[in-house]
């Protein structure tokens, strides 16, 4: 007997979740509110279709919306009119946007007011033809744009709601950008795969979240470390309402927060390693308590996971992207492998990340990664966090800085000692400067050359103020 297969797109599944719930909520607001159904879903796709039905097939769309109810239906009528969509936060600065529109030759750009054309000329894709680009950030000052055919997509959304447990009458709590791949996969494909409820929230603040939260009853919470760190230091209740999950990625996860959080609501952090290259990689199925910083669990459902020399992995499965576009490099990505640039530690229970691997800091000819003095920082009782990085120096290469995010009683003092007894004195940050927050994006990341260059910034600032006493003046 021959088996019938699924058609793995989108759509297909798409008709599955209409027929069951069609008059369900799809969308709420933050507060509660009904924003769609999921038969408005369904119109509001029809809508799209005629819109934007004059762009040829093929035309890459630059779809530039925050958290808005938008996103279901503008995914499905671009796959239907086979637009290629490329999803692109509100936020980005207009030289950001050049740089993007260089690299992606979109023929439009999809905002909330407007659809705008663009003359850039028709693109000659490479087989196969791409159905969705991802936007992330390059080696280079140009953005890199990965290429992704439906099926990947719908594969890793699978990946996703098997490793996790998100069942269809699950309420996802959407606060990340759902431009970004943590937000679009986590978010958005579920929705339409699986008719998971969506809760379309822009408030990032911690009160607000924990306020929404409740509001909304929402039982997955994907947030970041920084929003988690945040709100295990709200004022007030100790109650999330109907949270049942909480997924951490963008960043590694803080051994501190991941106590700290639990001790205050009674809920488990379960770390999500993922990359926009290929979606999900591995997960922290069990939320463990023990987790060092940077834990990230064992591979997920339908990845492979296989070790490299030098503490890098290759990640292999249906999830992994064609290749970079416009210019592959088919030794890092390549339709059956992706290679990240992450640094991975094997530990009894699954993998650790520690850093990158062109995070490597030169003092004095010596090379030393950001992560040891991280890591020794934070045995320190009283430091949550800590990043460390390398500034120009004259005469050194470059010294170490770090940021520091403890409890009020740590001083500088207490963290340079605790330093020379466990590091080498090379190896002793040149300065320790303690942080009300770790400064990081709404996607929970960070780049450390954007903090050297911040904390030159402020020195050459500090340094012009001394020397300027009309400029002190003033400030006083």
């Amino acid at each position: 007997m021959q088996l019938t297969q699924v058609d793995p797109s989108f759509s297909t599944f798409w008709q599955t979740v209409l027929k069951r719930r069609s008059s369900d909520v799809a969308i709420f607001s933050e507060d509660g509110k009904t924003i769609r159904t999921f038969a408005d879903i369904e119109s509001e796709r029809y809508s799209w279709r005629e819109k934007l039905a004059s762009f040829p097939s093929g035309s890459v769309l630059l779809v530039q919306f925050g958290n808005e109810p938008v996103w279901p239906a503008l995914l499905l009528a671009c796959l239907d009119l086979k637009l290629i969509m490329a999803p692109l936060e509100p936020e980005v600065a207009n030289s950001a946007l050049e740089k993007i529109l260089r690299v992606t030759q979109a023929q439009g750009i999809v905002r909330p007011n407007a659809i705008n054309r663009l003359d850039s000329p028709p693109i000659a894709w490479n087989e196969p033809l791409p159905d969705f680009l991802k936007l992330t950030s390059g080696t280079t000052a140009l953005p890199r744009v990965v290429r992704f055919r439906q099926n990947q997509l719908v594969a890793d959304c699978r990946n996703i709601c098997r490793t996790m447990g998100l069942e269809p009458d699950d309420i996802n709590f959407g606060v990340i950008p759902f431009a970004h791949s943590y937000g679009f996969n986590n978010l958005i494909t579920p929705l339409l795969n699986q008719g998971i409820t969506l809760v379309c929230s822009c408030d990032r603040l911690p009160r607000a979240i924990g306020k929404n939260l409740q509001n909304s009853a929402a039982t997955i919470l994907p947030a970041t470390p920084a929003i988690f760190h945040a709100l295990s230091a709200l004022d007030g209740s100790d109650q999330l309402g109907s949270v049942r999950l909480c997924i951490s990625a963008g960043a590694p996860l803080p051994a501190e927060t991941i106590r700290q959080f639990h001790a205050r609501y009674g809920l488990r952090i379960h770390s999500f390693y993922g990359s926009s290259e290929c979606g999900g990689i591995a997960f922290d199925r069990e939320g463990r308590l023990d987790a060092p910083s940077g834990f990230v669990g064992t591979p997920m459902n339908g990845v492979e996971i296989h070790p490299r020399e030098n503490d890098r992995i290759e990640v292999h499965g249906p999830n992994v992207g064609d290749g970079y576009f416009p210019n592959p490099e088919p030794e890092i990505l390549d339709g059956v492998r992706f290679v990240p640039g992450d640094l991975v530690r094997w530990l009894e229970h699954g993998a650790q990340l520690y850093g990158r691997a062109s995070d490597s800091i030169n003092v004095a000819g010596k090379k030393v990664h950001p992560s040891v003095i991280e890591e020794h920082l934070r045995k320190l009782p009283g430091i949550i966090d800590a990043i460390a990085f390398g500034v120009p120096s004259p005469n050194r290469n470059e010294d170490l800085v770090a940021l520091v995010l403890a409890h009020g009683s740590t001083t500088r003092q207490q963290m340079e000692t605790h330093c020379r007894i466990g590091l080498a004195d090379w190896q002793v940050p040149r300065d320790f400067k303690l942080v009300s927050s770790l400064p990081v994006n709404a996607r929970g990341k960070l780049k450390r050359s954007d903090l050297a260059r911040e904390y030159l910034a402020e020195r050459q600032n500090s340094q012009a103020r001394s020397q300027n006493p009309e400029a002190r003046s003033k400030n006083s």
